[in-house]
């Protein structure tokens, strides 16, 4: 394409500084381009700044360059419509010692600003990924998550591992989500508590199990808990487990606890909620072909022609571990467990049922709430510690415990606290494993299969107690579950939260 802007000479439209700008820049980048994904491609990698360079930064420079181009020709268009008449390029000629210099110039402050532009994006890059932007700047409204990751096992691995992840592709799909969540933030359109972000989390293939291997088998492992009463003596019950891990390695059949993400079969449900609590039907695939279909029977809300195949769920880890950074406890759990620590000095009269007491009351403020759990316990003590340093230091560690409890696991202002947020590893407070362990889970053939609800599939008990002397005396041996405080087997026929849930306390 030309315009003809003198007698007898014609220049193309192209010849202009723009178009040949952004000529230069499609030029260079389609070539990095070209050999960066030739290498990505025979080599692989997983580093996410890679697949950024590859599918953010080069086609965002390609996209520029192109568009240069047309832009250039059509303003170079509309100047010679004009009559202003076409300029030649200037010469460059390199044996002048001043165009050296020039170039010289050029050179060494374009390499300059183009370094300097790599390093700050890159610590920008890195400032906006850290675990410290995603909790405390950012994302101020995620105090209660940042805190509650900060007490968990997984506090030293950065927030964007598991959220993220590598690769571009997740990296774009959550700043696209984040957009959002800054104009929630701005606005203050969102609610509390805080949505779990299920829909949005990556399988634990691309996470959990860059860590943790799943082809590993685990025999069975010893977990000791520890309770104690709210009575004077805060008296201790201990039930000591051997959890039946399991898994399953090379060709060998899965079977434990592992079961569910095994490698012989695939594990699939549909849940009813958006939590993923209610989950009336569930289909097993095995490798040799055999498919097992199982449906609630008790639920008169399912309809199985009705099931949208899209919802259809495969098990993998965060199923169970659906909480493994951002777990709230009870008042009851974090007790027991400070209490078993030492933190909070069993022996101190009970302390267990005052403590308890008040942190479960309602405040409106979280400093309302650490005045008021100082004030219960002092009033209770205020005699004794008045004549005996040894219990006034204790009374003080237990007071500081509590309030620092209540700091990590409640969060008034938020609308959170261990009531909030559904776990699913067990089966004490929340429904957990019997979401499926119900016996009401069975096939439809003409002699039915049940999903089981046997304790024994999971766990064996080894070891039991209650009160300081009997757990001081208890054997190793096989045996069934007793209920501690008297209730015998009055619990016989029901499910631990039943009893224990946030619904029945």
């Amino acid at each position: 394409m030309t315009t003809q802007d003198a007698p007898g000479k014609r220049h193309p439209l192209t010849d202009n500084w723009i178009t040949i700008f952004g000529f230069t820049i499609t030029v260079t980048f389609f070539i990095a381009e070209s050999i960066i994904i030739l290498l990505d491609l025979f080599y692989g990698t997983h580093n996410p700044y890679i697949g950024i360079l590859i599918y953010l930064v080069a086609p965002a420079f390609l996209i520029f360059g192109l568009l240069l181009i047309p832009f250039g020709m059509w303003r170079e268009h509309r100047r010679r419509l004009r009559g202003i008449k076409h300029k030649a390029l200037p010469i460059f000629d390199l044996n002048s010692p001043r165009h050296r210099f020039y170039l010289g110039f050029f050179v060494v402050g374009t390499t300059l600003f183009v370094i300097l532009s790599m390093v700050g994006s890159y610590q920008a890059y890195h400032i906006t990924e850290s675990t410290a932007f995603c909790g405390t700047v950012c994302h101020q409204v995620m105090l209660p998550e940042y805190t509650a990751y900060q007490n968990s096992p997984h506090a030293r691995v950065d927030c964007v591992k598991c959220h993220i992840g590598p690769g571009a592709n997740w990296y774009v799909k959550s700043k696209i989500s984040g957009l959002y969540q800054v104009y929630s933030v701005l606005t203050k359109s969102y609610t509390l508590p805080i949505d779990t972000p299920i829909e949005e989390l990556r399988p634990a293939r691309d996470t959990c199990e860059e860590c943790h291997w799943p082809e590993k088998f685990y025999q069975s492992i010893e977990k000791s808990i520890v309770a104690y009463a709210s009575d004077d003596e805060n008296t201790p019950y201990q039930v000591d487990l051997l959890l039946n891990v399991g898994g399953a390695t090379g060709d060998a059949s899965s079977h434990g606890i592992h079961w569910h993400i095994g490698l012989d079969h695939k594990l699939e449900y549909y849940p009813l909620d958006d939590d993923r609590q209610i989950i009336p039907w569930v289909r097993v695939t095995y490798e040799d072909g055999r498919v097992f279909e199982y449906i609630d029977e008790e639920n008169s809300d399912f309809d199985r022609e009705a099931m949208d195949e899209e919802k259809i769920r495969t098990m993998d880890c965060i199923d169970c571990h659906n909480r493994p950074s951002h777990r709230y406890l009870s008042p009851i759990q974090a007790i027991n467990s400070a209490m078993q620590a030492g933190a909070i000095d069993p022996k101190i009269t009970n302390i267990k049922a005052i403590l308890l007491d008040a942190m479960q009351e309602e405040y409106e403020t979280t400093p309302e709430a650490l005045e008021a759990i100082q004030s219960a316990v002092l009033s209770n003590f205020s005699d004794e510690i008045a004549s005996n340093e040894a219990l006034k230091q204790s009374i003080d560690k237990a007071i500081d415990q509590a309030q620092k409890i209540y700091r990590t696991n409640v969060f008034t202002e938020w609308n959170v606290d261990w009531k909030a947020y559904p776990w699913n590893i067990g089966h004490f407070q929340f429904p957990g494993c019997y979401r499926c362990h119900d016996d009401n889970h069975r096939t439809l053939d003409p002699e039915p299969k049940a999903i089981s609800n046997d304790c024994n599939l999971c766990h064996t008990i080894i070891r039991q107690g209650e009160g300081w002397d009997e757990i001081a005396s208890m054997e190793y041996k096989k045996q069934s579950f007793y209920h501690p405080r008297g209730y015998g087997d009055d619990w016989a026929g029901q499910n631990c939260h039943e009893c224990h849930s946030p619904d029945a306390m």
